[in-house]
């Protein structure tokens, strides 16, 4: 009886070793997602570093389109850039979308401005608010080539390098489908707005802090 409960004892250790130390074997050979994205995205951060330069950098990398929503559009040297690839570089997929209050705001006559210089070089730039109550339209990001993403808190103005800010660009396919997505989304309802709201009202946004 003794013997019998020694062997069974044993038998339970051993049971207890194989499921333990089985399990820590497998354990420490499971790749572990040690992998940090931060090894793969491109940040920089105003005032510190130039927005304006990294994603000038980054436009200067377009092969053939571009999906812009941005909030603010003040800056003459995006547009400037904007032009060269259409003009001299022969890429035609080129899409921004505008925020509507930004356009009739203390700043808009800058806006509208460059909006002109971008319509008249063929680019087509889509003026209106955001779906819900027609609310703004507050993104700023740019998809580049359906293969990177460039987001942040910079609007793509004058005063945004001096502010406190960040930008982000990375090359990620499923993220490149997950903002091209709600681009076209937002794209589809803003469409149909008016264009041009600056003809018919000269109100001033009394929350614009984005001044050139």
């Amino acid at each position: 009886m003794l013997k019998t409960l020694k062997q069974k004892a044993i038998a339970f250790l051993v049971l207890v070793a194989v499921v333990f130390g089985g399990g820590t074997y497998v354990g420490y050979n499971i790749p572990h997602g040690d992998v940090d994205p931060q090894d793969y995205i491109e940040t920089s951060f105003m005032p510190y570093q130039s927005g304006l330069d990294a994603y000038l950098k980054f436009l200067d990398g377009t092969q053939h389109s571009l999906r812009i929503a941005v909030y603010a559009l003040t800056e003459p040297k995006i547009v400037d850039k904007l032009l060269e690839l259409k003009q001299e570089r022969k890429i035609n997929d080129i899409v921004l979308l505008l925020d509507k209050s930004q356009t009739v705001s203390r700043s808009g006559q800058y806006e509208q401005a460059l909006i002109k210089r971008l319509r008249d070089a063929g680019i087509e730039v889509v003026v209106g608010t955001s779906e819900m109550k027609h609310n703004i339209m507050h993104l700023k990001m740019t998809v580049r080539d359906g293969l990177w993403v460039e987001d942040g808190s910079w609007n793509y103005t004058k005063s945004a390098n001096s502010q406190a800010n960040n930008v982000n660009i990375i090359r990620s396919p499923k993220r490149a489908k997950l903002f091209l997505s709600d681009w076209q989304r937002m794209y589809d309802f803003m469409s149909k707005q008016d264009q041009s709201p600056w003809l018919k009202t000269k109100a001033a946004d009394p929350d614009d802090n984005d001044q050139p």
